[in-house]
């Protein structure tokens, strides 16, 4: 196959043509480009507020853990105080006991002492009055 011989001016038309072509395809291209680049600024603008949204999520979670924790602890050192402060009643119960028992021995003591006296006495006088009259003790 042979090939018609094309006219320069047919050639210059052509290329002109060509080249309009080009460029409103690199127009097109371009433009497909900046709407690309307009998207992804749109989504990395969304993301960095949906990121953002999320910090400040877990940021108010965190203190919101942080006042749940310390209200914990207050309680629990509130308890303390409470099982402390009965402890420390209980301890001064066993003290108030313990004197009362002291106490108790003392006079246990006491009476054992006087009767122990009395009864060494009573003897004493009993054996007296049976010397007096004359009573003397079995003798084996």
């Amino acid at each position: 196959m042979a090939e018609d011989p094309v006219s320069q001016d047919q050639h210059r038309a052509d290329m002109a043509e060509l080249r309009l072509e080009l460029a409103n395809t690199l127009a097109s291209l371009d433009k497909r480009t900046e709407l690309i680049a307009q998207d992804l600024i749109a989504v990395r603008r969304e993301m960095t507020e949906r990121f953002a949204q999320v910090e400040r999520q877990m940021a108010e979670g965190r203190e919101t853990m942080l006042l749940r924790f310390e209200q914990m602890d207050q309680r629990m050192d509130q308890r303390f105080e409470q099982v402390d402060q009965r402890f420390e009643q209980v301890g001064q119960q066993f003290a108030r006991h313990e004197a009362r028992l002291l106490n108790l021995a003392n006079w246990m003591r006491t009476t054992f002492v006087t009767l122990a006296l009395v009864a060494v006495g009573v003897a004493a006088q009993l054996f007296y009055t049976l010397l007096r009259f004359g009573l003397k003790p079995p003798t084996p």
